[in-house]
């Protein structure tokens, strides 16, 4: 039954019990008002024959009747055409011995009345009642007949039929049942009115769709790293998932969310300035206590109206760490693209050796290789550990180095204070610098026979300092103020990169360079533990 009741739409199951519910109302409703009206039916003609009965027994017609003692011709007439008029059963006026003077039956006219109820009316009682007389079932009114001298002198009995009351009542309820009928009719009628409302309110979705979008909109919400708060356009807070609530609750508010003012959970956030703003706030740094977060903040809309604000916030240490792995995974890639460009250039002249069969000269060449290989742990690639503690900024440089040592390039490292670990400002700027002067050092070596390459990693009273010295071609003091790189893809920026990372970072740039003698590159940044 369940399973059969699930297969209903919401269309239906609103049409079934709205109707369910006005038909049972109408069926209590009709059984109830069906009930009083027979009963004032019944009320209604028991006082009617009591008002008739009541009426003749005042006529003076009746009364001499009763007092000559016999009956009459016009008493009989006249009794009659009451009788027809307001049809009755009968109407019976009778003597002290309950002897007839009139009756719809002329044949019984002056035999004894029928009935067991007939006993109190000749102790002046007036009264009706239900019983069986020589024409069936009755209700019966009883009234006594009194002379002028107030001497009871007979009696008058009006009965209706039983079947006529009952046939007053059922057209009653035959117009009780139509107007039942209709009222059901139109009750289906709102049934599936209010049924297709509701379900274009609910956009055409199925109770179990309902539900089912609910969860997955909670899943979604609880799945979802960042922090996020919803309020209404009163400034109501309509939804703060677990992050966010785990946030707050680190940072001080231990009170509830939904349907609590925001600027009682974090006024520093504005949220209801985004219902009003035209443009969504997009990366904002905004405090909550201690804490830096960095908060987007977009209004809501539905049919286009404004009806809230959405903030999503995550905690900026949290988007350093994250900027830290991605520039340790673009470096790690860099890397493995320059060997494996190295690699490739290896390949190719193993192949040109081996097509023109120079087989003494390729095992030379090989012999090199892994000689450099086996060499290549103690060479400076081995120091550079030591001298920088951040992992994504040691890994490119000895990269960097490796490559260098491999091209024939004699590598030396000085250093003092080593470097520590740094945020994701510091590291995207590093790697600019690193890349832009290597890759410009093997440019003015790469045609020398001897090259060398001093390289200087110190900490000097809160400044980083890198030094790069080459032995290649150099260039001139004009040259310098010109000098930038026309090299593309992954070898760097240029100098003019350099120069544009380390000024956000409050660094300096010096050159120093001769001609045919090298070149030498210094950088300044400051640093502290708080960067």
């Amino acid at each position: 039954m369940k399973q059969l009741w699930g297969k209903v739409s919401l269309k239906g199951q609103v049409m079934l019990f709205t109707s369910l519910i006005v038909l049972i109302s109408l069926l209590i409703l009709s059984a109830f008002v069906a009930h009083n009206q027979s009963k004032n039916t019944r009320e209604y003609l028991a006082e009617k024959v009591q008002i008739s009965a009541s009426h003749i027994a005042y006529s003076a017609l009746i009364q001499d009747s009763l007092l000559i003692g016999e009956p009459n011709q016009e008493l009989i007439d006249y009794v009659e055409l009451v009788r027809e008029e307001n049809d009755f059963l009968y109407i019976v006026i009778m003597d002290n011995q309950k002897i007839r003077f009139t009756h719809p039956d002329h044949e019984k006219i002056g035999q004894t009345f029928v009935g067991s109820d007939a006993e109190e009316v000749f102790n002046g009682e007036k009264y009706t009642s239900e019983d069986i007389g020589t024409l069936g079932p009755s209700m019966r009114a009883f009234h006594p007949v009194w002379d002028r001298e107030g001497n009871q002198i007979g009696a008058v009995s009006v009965g209706i039929a039983t079947k006529s009351i009952q046939e007053a009542v059922l057209e009653n309820q035959i117009i009780l049942i139509m107007i039942t009928a209709i009222s059901l009719i139109l009750g289906l009628i709102g049934a599936w009115y209010l049924a297709n409302r509701m379900k274009k309110t609910l956009n055409g979705m199925e109770p179990k769709e309902i539900a089912l979008a609910v969860q997955e909109r909670n899943s979604m919400l609880e799945a979802v790293n960042d922090g996020i708060l919803a309020i209404n356009n009163r400034g109501e807070v309509l939804l703060a998932n677990d992050t966010a609530q785990q946030f707050l609750r680190r940072t001080g508010y231990r009170g509830q969310y939904e349907h609590t003012s925001i600027d009682l959970i974090w006024p520093e956030l504005k949220l209801q300035e985004a219902i009003t703003a035209k443009s969504p706030g997009n990366h904002e740094l905004i405090k909550k206590g201690d804490v830096e977060v960095i908060v987007t903040r977009v209004p809501m809309y539905v049919n286009n109206q404004c009806v809230g604000a959405l903030a999503t916030f995550n905690e900026r240490s949290q988007l350093h760490d994250i900027m830290r792995d991605l520039i340790g995974a673009e470096v790690y890639a860099h890397s493995l693209r320059s060997e494996t460009h190295e690699f490739m250039n290896k390949l190719h002249i193993i192949q040109a050796m081996v097509e023109t069969e120079s087989y003494e000269e390729l095992k030379d060449y090989i012999a090199d290789i892994s000689e450099r290989y086996h060499l290549k742990t103690a060479s400076a690639v081995s120091q550079v550990g030591q001298l920088v503690e951040d992992v994504s900024i040691a890994h490119y440089l000895s990269k960097r180095i490796g490559w260098m040592e491999q091209m024939g390039v004699n590598v030396h490292i000085q250093s003092g204070i080593p470097w520590p670990s740094m945020n994701t400002d510091f590291i995207d700027t590093w790697v600019t610098v690193i890349g832009n002067t290597f890759d410009n050092a093997w440019e003015a070596m790469k045609q020398k026979e001897h090259r060398n390459l001093t390289l200087t990693l110190k900490q000097v009273g809160g400044v980083l300092r890198y030094v790069i010295e080459d032995n290649g071609i150099g260039f001139s003091a004009s040259e310098q103020q010109v000098l930038v790189t026309t090299k593309k893809g992954d070898h760097g920026y240029g100098i003019a990169n350099i120069q544009k990372k380390i000024q956000l970072l409050h660094g300096t740039l010096d050159i120093l360079s001769e001609k045919d003698k090298g070149t030498i590159i210094t950088v300044h940044i400051p640093y502290t533990e708080r960067s």
